[in-house]
């Protein structure tokens, strides 16, 4: 296997991380009713739903003051979305050297600099030998996802060739690193990595701090793409085998690597527009026969536009290479030609031609290092960003207390869940699509239509003969589905429940059940989709399932004979169910009850479904918390969502103490 191919393979299945579904449907054979065309169209819903939130952005030409203050808009929001607003505080850099390696055009070493307190990165200096001016241009060079990193003959390559050229040239790491419920993505320390690194280029005497580059392939150019984007240093860029529409690498069955996912940033732009954030500053855009290949045609031309009508017409350009997914040598060159052009102003009518030269071996420069033993490593940045923008457990103590902290956290809950992001319901009223009899019950298929296409499937059973003119609801929800919770008998069963004169409602709601597949096998692979797809769009799952089940209720009360001041929602069986019916509880006044069994699980322990900064407002308990002028029932809470004697306190001061039940 080339090198090559290694790195084409790994960039189009990067972290594809297999998460396995414990509880999936374990019931035995579903019924006829599932097997029929109705889980198919609830496929295709899925596959409308998803082209419809993927689709890319209005990418407008805007011109003078209207352009200034939406570029400044834009690059607010996307660093609120890479959770780096405000800017994390510039801490010494306190910089730690390699002994140097010596090469015929350079030395180079391994340079250790800290991001934030106790969190330090590295990268590689390649500092010439010989400079063609004092002080030098300089080019930060992202390495993306190379086998080996920037040790990778090929990156070393550009970076010696860079050196060669006179450029104090840096190759930063990639580090991947996330934890979402607290607001640090992938991004966060990839952007922050970045921009130090800048700050240490900066802090080099060599170095002329209004000549700095930057140039990356593929996670690379991502890198390259976010600092021109954000940081004005960067006054020249060229982005390689990257920019293009997220819909290019979003898929409704499998997921690109994690570093491209950041939270909610398609609720604003795309990688196009991000990717001219820095105009003026001249971008060469090289595209292949990968994701890119419809750049030139479909983003390149508005692109173009937009500097053209800002006065910086010819200071971006794109090429196409009819090669896979690489940073070849061709290309290579294309970068250094730019790169003499915008930062030493030596226009030239090709490439700057590359020489062959020695590389280090691999495992060489793998061994450079220096003694930081005050990093604590990357993990420390959960502790800090928890620390500081973590929730803080207020002091309930009082009605009017709790009215208050509940429509603030409402609102929080609203944009978390991306309720802005709902889209329009094409459908209307619900509707009975078959009917089964039993000889003691009446057993309903209803379609309820939720956001956009999605029509959510259920069971409504009732039992037959004289009962109330208006029925109690209950709406039971269970990670293996409706089909396996319709064929439960004994006590506590929605059979038992509806013989009792319950109305009761077995809904499939995002991810369970029916509404899981998009008619893939491989459901593994596509919960991690919709997972990570959900976190760009700004949805996630549990925000899904919410919108879904208050759907329901939408469907259940306008019956004629349901009891809209008794709805109770029931979720067993998992933490991924019971977080999506206490979400919409907290959101809809009218589920009157809630039972929910956590199993378990809570933020805190990074067990439930993702939710994208979750843990900067609450937990569980302070979710449950909103719902105490109501009944409520905890199953099965860990000790890791905080001290329920606080819950049981915010209900005595909403005058609901008996409202709450906690089942260990």
């Amino acid at each position: 296997m080339t090198a090559r191919f290694v790195f084409h393979a790994l960039d189009l299945a990067i972290f594809i991380l297999l998460a396995a579904r414990a509880d999936a449907a374990e019931s035995s054979k579903p019924t006829p009713w599932a097997q029929g065309p109705d889980a198919a169209e609830s496929a295709k819903a899925l596959r409308e739903y998803y082209e419809a939130m993927s689709r890319p952005k209005p990418f407008l030409v805007r011109t003078g003051a209207e352009w200034v203050s939406h570029r400044d808009r834009l690059q607010a929001a996307v660093l609120e979305c890479a959770g780096l607003s405000p800017l994390p505080q510039r801490v010494p850099l306190d910089v730690r050297e390699s002994a140097p390696l010596d090469h015929p055009w350079c030395t180079v070493r391994r340079v250790y600099y800290q991001l934030w307190p106790g969190v330090y990165s590295s990268g590689l200096l390649f500092l010439p030998k010989q400079f063609c001016e004092r002080p030098a241009p300089a080019v930060l060079s992202p390495h993306g996802h190379w086998p080996h990193g920037n040790a990778h003959p090929e990156v070393q390559k550009r970076c010696l060739n860079f050196a060669r050229l006179g450029y104090v040239t840096f190759s930063s790491t990639q580090n991947h690193y996330e934890d979402l419920y607290v607001g640090v993505s992938h991004q966060t320390l990839m952007i922050w990595n970045n921009l130090r690194a800048l700050d240490y280029l900066e802090s080099r005497p060599e170095v002329d701090r209004a000549r700095i580059g930057v140039a990356g392939a593929s996670g690379g150019g991502l890198q390259t793409q976010m600092v021109v984007a954000l940081d004005p240093r960067a006054k020249a860029a060229t982005i390689v085998g990257l920019t293009c529409d997220f819909r290019e690498i979003l898929f409704p069955d499998a997921a690109h690597c994690a570093c491209n996912h950041f939270p909610g940033v398609m609720q604003w732009t795309d990688h196009p527009e991000i990717s001219t954030l820095g105009l003026p500053t001249p971008v060469q855009y090289l595209t292949m026969n990968d994701w890119t290949r419809t750049f030139p045609k479909n983003n390149f031309p508005t692109i173009e536009k937009l500097y053209a009508a800002n006065g910086a017409a010819g200071r971006v350009e794109c090429k196409y290479f009819d090669t896979d997914h690489s940073y070849d040598k061709t290309k290579r060159e294309e970068t250094y030609g730019w790169m003499e052009r915008w930062l030493r102003g030596r226009p030239r009518p090709g490439p700057e031609p590359e020489p062959e030269t020695q590389t280090f071996a691999v495992e060489t420069i793998e061994k450079l290092s220096a003694q930081v033993p005050e990093n604590k490593g990357f993990g420390e940045i959960s502790r800090i960003y928890r620390q500081a923008r973590g929730y803080r457990t207020p002091t309930v103590a009082s009605r009017s207390d709790w009215e208050a902290y509940r429509q603030s956290m409402r609102g929080s809950l609203r944009k978390l869940l991306g309720e802005s992001a709902v889209l329009p319901r094409k459908g209307g009223r619900a509707h009975v699509a078959q009917v089964a009899g039993e000889p003691t019950l009446t057993i309903q298929r209803v379609g309820c239509p939720s956001e956009g296409p999605i029509v959510v499937p259920a069971y409504v059973v009732c039992s037959k003969g004289a009962g109330p003119a208006k029925r109690p609801v209950a709406i039971l929800l269970s990670s293996a589905g409706k089909e396996a919770l319709l064929k439960e008998t004994g006590e506590g069963s929605p059979r038992h429940r509806a013989g009792q004169g319950t109305l009761v409602v077995l809904p499939d709601v995002r991810p369970l059940g029916e509404l899981f597949s998009t008619g893939t096998q491989d459901h593994a692979r596509q919960a991690l989709a919709w997972q990570r797809n959900g976190i760009v769009w700004g949805r996630p799952t549990p925000g899904m399932g919410a919108t879904d089940l208050r759907a329901v209720v939408d469907a259940l009360v306008a019956r004629p004979d349901v009891d809209p001041s008794r709805v109770e929602v029931i979720a067993r069986g998992s933490g991924e169910a019971a977080i999506a019916a206490l979400f919409a509880a907290a959101l809809d006044p009218r589920i009157t009850s809630l039972d929910v069994d956590l199993g378990g699980s809570c933020f805190e322990k990074r067990n439930l479904p993702l939710v994208s900064c979750v843990l900067q407002h609450g937990d569980v308990l302070q979710w449950a918390a909103l719902l105490a002028d109501r009944q409520v029932t905890l199953r099965h809470v860990p000790r890791e969502a905080g001290d329920v004697a606080w819950l049981a306190q915010v209900f005595a001061a909403a005058g609901n103490p008996d409202g709450l039940r906690l089942d260990p």
